[in-house]
């Protein structure tokens, strides 16, 4: 399994960006080919949803509706599964926080992580943070090849 960070999302559905056409073909090859299931998180959606219809953030942010049916499809595919967090997921995130004395911003990097080793999956993300979590689970950046 890979679990999407929230710039995969913002990345293949906002031409805008630099990084749109490699992230939007990795994401679609990743939905074709295989040969992971890709996880969704609660906390990447409501992100997705919250950075990408920001008009303090973007002169031009996503359509709701076509954000809703961005989500609507993904969920849809036969290879996204919703994940969430697991029964022991404080005791594997606060441990997670603590070894690494992780305070601020990154935290929320640290939950998805977290969820990541619960499940036994990698992460997608062209966020660099991530890197710090590559003793504990595959990070997968589609910007990187």
């Amino acid at each position: 399994m890979v679990i999407l960070d929230n710039n995969i999302l913002l990345y293949a559905t906002m031409p805008r960006f630099g990084q749109h056409a490699r992230v939007k073909h990795w994401l679609e090859d990743a939905l074709s080919t295989g040969p992971d299931v890709i996880g969704i998180t609660w906390q990447v959606v409501t992100g997705f949803v919250r950075v990408g219809t920001n008009r303090r953030i973007f002169d031009r942010p996503l359509d709701l509706t076509f954000a809703k049916q961005f989500l609507t499809e993904l969920f849809g595919h036969p290879m996204v599964a919703t994940i969430t967090p697991a029964a022991k997921h404080w005791e594997v995130y606060s441990k997670l926080l603590e070894d690494m004395n992780l305070t601020g911003d990154i935290v929320m990097d640290a939950h998805i992580a977290a969820i990541a080793i619960e499940n036994n999956a990698s992460v997608a993300s062209t966020d660099k943070d991530f890197r710090r979590f590559s003793d504990h689970i595959k990070i997968i950046d589609p910007l990187a090849k």
